[in-house]
């Protein structure tokens, strides 16, 4: 604790000395985390600010991020180059508590040490770098603190992430312009190394996952409101330097602009770099929620994450039919899930209407979610309903008729870009429908970006290839084992993932599932999701050993806690995720060969703990139920099929 007092009393020193009388042309600032150990340096040098990353450990200090560009360009000056030096704030302490309704975590603590720095550009214009700095990560946005009813617009951003050389990636390309994208659904390029090009000149998604040889680094973003876009990295990153990228202009069939405006004040989303010499701070990370506004709902009583039957996974035209629908109801209410999800094209139902479908739920004590189309001319798929969501008198004249017919939630499709308008889009609809009492559920869609604190309703978010590409992708049937176990390090470790897992049959022959049954059902542990929407056949799921159904009718889809365990993302992961006094365990193996891990649970007490283990049989298709106990930290010790996995539940500890 000596040694992050000392960074601050430096930095106070300093800006006591220099006060606001002189501007120097260069400088250097300095500030550390709560625990001393995470390094946020800041440097002022001929105009241009940069910034650099450091984690120090019993062996010494080392760079995470090395030094790399600041900088915005507004449409009526620079902040990139010119700047001088006006002032810093003297170092905030924060230590906040809050709560979310779903998520990995119910209760967070946000805990950071924060210094706000104020350059003016060229032609005298105020610019503001917030930095602060966690025991797991450094985040920093910029400000504009004058005031201006003038309307200014960003065009750039110099914004970058100077990886150490030699270092490893797990990185998904941006989406390509199309119809179906960009969504985010492009596969992880696992394991390359730091700086190579993505093969698609759009560019790199967030989230990006490295490993240095000794850390272990995310990049992403958060506090993303209505007043900017969501970015993405450039397509070039030589020598490991990844840049901020605007929104493609072709996005959205072209409509609107992909650059930021807003009057002053005006404050930029944070740019997060979580960080640990293991996998899990990035695995249990709040950081993106806790860099995000405070939640706008007063009355959450009404918002209840549960999981959900569906049925457009296995049947694609089923939602147009009542009388295939009317299974997937029985299976929820069999099952004890709180959802059945009608996906597109409800409106055009034959043997049967919405209402009376509604009132058979009601009677099943199931709980409905209903498909919407987000376009308007943003889009041109032709699903619906549609031209509702992007109108908002349309929009809450609907949820108001939803509200009245008992409807619990809706899931909003096809956004495709991450334009400011878009943002706009979201927050609109999350709005209105909190104030209808409606759970959101986006696909098609950006990334988490710490939604779901501000709009609690939120409860899931695509943003990843996902279930439905056994639909029409054989890389994915190929390579699902290695992607899930990718996932949890990267795509979910930033926010809730609707990937619509647990899927034991096959979609069709042509792309079959090549994971066994153990690692499908482990997924329900695996990912994290406010509603979890289990994608398979209703005979698929009557027909699983009597175990593992009993074991999907008590699995939450909300958490108390979360814990990683072991694992990389290139050989395996193990999790632990708590609910009440029950832990819940869940293992993936990414590899095309059989391997016997072994590991230990820190939150085991030294007495006798009893935990029952669902883990691969001798084929794919086959589980078994094993009953574990162990005392303390003695390690437990589970062999993975080829692509395999298993979970599991602490069910009691004995005197």
């Amino acid at each position: 604790m000596k040694k992050q007092i000392s960074y601050l009393v430096i930095i106070a020193l300093a800006v006591s000395i220099s006060g606001c009388k002189t501007f120097p042309k260069s400088g250097h600032w300095e500030l550390a985390s709560p625990d001393g150990h995470t390094l946020f340096s800041l440097t002022l040098e001929n105009g241009m600010l940069s910034y650099k990353v450091s984690i120090s450990d019993t062996t010494g200090e080392y760079a995470v991020i090395e030094d790399s560009p600041l900088g915005l360009v507004r449409n009526d000056q620079s902040f990139a180059t010119g700047l001088t030096f006006e002032k810093a704030s003297e170092a905030e302490h924060i230590d906040e508590t809050y709560a979310l309704m779903s998520g990995k975590n119910s209760h967070c603590r946000n805990n950071a040490n924060q210094i706000e720095f104020t350059f003016r550009g060229e032609k005298k214009g105020k610019i503001q770098l917030i930095a602060r700095a966690y025991d797991d990560g450094v985040a920093f946005r910029y400000r504009f603190p004058e005031k201006s009813d003038k309307v200014y617009t960003i065009i750039d951003e110099q914004t970058g992430f100077k990886i150490p050389e030699r270092s490893t990636a797990w990185i998904a390309p941006y989406d390509t312009i199309a119809d179906w994208s960009p969504a985010y659904e492009t596969n992880y390029m696992c394991g390359i190394p730091s700086g190579t090009p993505s093969p698609q000149t759009v560019g790199w998604a967030f989230p990006a996952l490295f490993h240095t040889g000794r850390f272990w680094v995310l990049l992403t973003e958060a506090g993303l409101d209505t007043t900017f876009y969501g970015a993405h990295l450039r397509q070039n990153c030589e020598n490991g330097l990844y840049r901020i990228m605007l929104p493609l202009q072709g996005e959205a069939n072209g409509m609107w602009s992909n650059t930021a405006s807003s009057v002053l004040p005006w404050e930029t989303p944070w740019r997060v770099i979580v960080t640990g010499t293991t996998p899990a701070p990035i695995i249990e990370t709040n950081l993106i929620t806790s860099l995000s506004e405070p939640c706008r709902i007063t009355d959450l009583s009404w918002i209840r994450p549960g999981r959900a039957s569906w049925s457009w996974w296995s049947d694609h035209d089923s939602p147009q039919d009542f009388n295939r629908l009317v299974p997937f109801i029985d299976l929820a209410s069999e099952m004890g899930w709180e959802y059945s999800l009608i996906d597109a094209n409800w409106n055009n139902m034959k043997n049967g209407t919405i209402q009376k479908l509604l009132e058979y739920a009601a009677e099943k004590k199931v709980g409905l979610t209903l498909w919407y189309n987000s376009g308007g001319p943003h889009n041109r798929i032709t699903e619906q309903p549609r031209d509702i969501m992007n109108d908002p008198e349309k929009r809450r004249e609907e949820m108001k008729k939803l509200q009245e017919w008992g409807v619990k939630g809706i899931k909003v499709d096809f956004f495709q870009s991450d334009k400011q308008d878009m943002i706009k889009l979201y927050y609109g609809i999350l709005k209105d429908a909190a104030d209808h009492q409606l759970l959101v559920d986006f696909h098609g869609c950006t990334l988490p970006r710490g939604w779901s604190r501000t709009w609690p309703n939120l409860l899931t978010m695509e943003g990843v290839r996902g279930a439905e590409q056994y639909s029409w992708d054989p890389y994915f049937g190929e390579n699902a084992h290695r992607l899930n176990v990718v996932y949890v390090f990267t795509r979910n470790a930033i926010g809730p993932m609707d990937y619509t897992p647990v899927t034991f049959s096959n979609y069709n022959e042509k792309i079959p599932h090549t994971t066994t049954w153990a690692h499908e059902l482990a997924l329900a542990v695996a990912f994290e999701s406010g509603i979890q929407h289990y994608a398979d056949r209703v005979n698929a799921f009557r027909s699983l050993p009597q175990f593992a159904k009993e074991f999907l009718k008590i699995v939450p889809a909300s958490w108390d806690e979360t814990r990683y365990i072991a694992g990389t993302p290139d050989s395996y992961v193990i999790i632990a995720r708590r609910k009440g006094a029950t832990w819940y365990l869940a293992g993936l193996n990414a590899l095309k060969e059989a391997q016997n891990v072994s590991f230990t649970l820190p939150f085991v007490s030294d007495e006798r703990a009893r935990i029952l283990l669902y883990i691969d049989g001798n084929r794919a298709n086959q589980m078994e139920a094993k009953e574990v106990y162990i005392a303390g930290q003695q390690p437990v010790t589970v062999r993975m099929l080829a692509k395999g996995g298993f979970s599991g539940q602490i069910v009691a500890a004995d005197k």
